[in-house]
């Protein structure tokens, strides 16, 4: 059983934060169930980083907007 590359591991972690993963992803021989605890780590912490950055990038362009209104 091969362990599944960089792009697998950010699409099971992706769809893992929206919460829109399948049972079948973590079970049996799913991507998830095939996964490291290391990539597991790394890519919940890359994806976190990732949601934070473009959380502040929305809030950083509402604010922008809403002071060239004023």
């Amino acid at each position: 059983m091969s362990r599944p590359g960089k792009l697998r591991v950010a699409k099971v972690i992706f769809s893992a934060l929206l919460m829109i993963g399948k049972k079948e992803t973590w079970e049996g021989s799913g991507d998830g169930a095939r996964m490291t605890p290391g990539q597991l780590l790394a890519g919940a912490v890359i994806g976190g980083i990732v949601v934070i950055a473009v959380l502040l990038a929305i809030v950083r362009v509402a604010l922008m907007l809403a002071g060239a209104q004023k």
